[in-house]
């Protein structure tokens, strides 16, 4: 299982969310869109030029910006518990 997770430092769903899967001991790649310059440019393409976050990636499956209650869904279906 590869997960990434593009956030920004200090935002609150991206800092929730790097918490949880610290937590649940999963390795995880975390991406700050303000200071990777490359992470900005994927998140731009993935958001039509918009820059959105978090961005959660499992697998390659795109999860734009999850609320929280779908980010627990997609733990749950991983059998993930932070």
């Amino acid at each position: 299982m590869k997960i990434t997770l593009y956030g920004k430092k200090g935002h609150a769903y991206t800092v929730a969310f790097k918490n949880f899967l610290k937590m649940a001991e999963v390795p995880f790649d975390y991406k700050d869109v303000m200071s990777d310059s490359d992470a900005k440019k994927h998140t731009l393409e993935i958001y039509d030029g918009q820059l959105k976050f978090p961005t959660l990636i499992v697998d390659g499956e795109v999860h734009k910006t999850p609320s929280t209650d779908n980010f627990n869904k997609i733990m749950q279906n991983l059998r993930l518990r932070g």
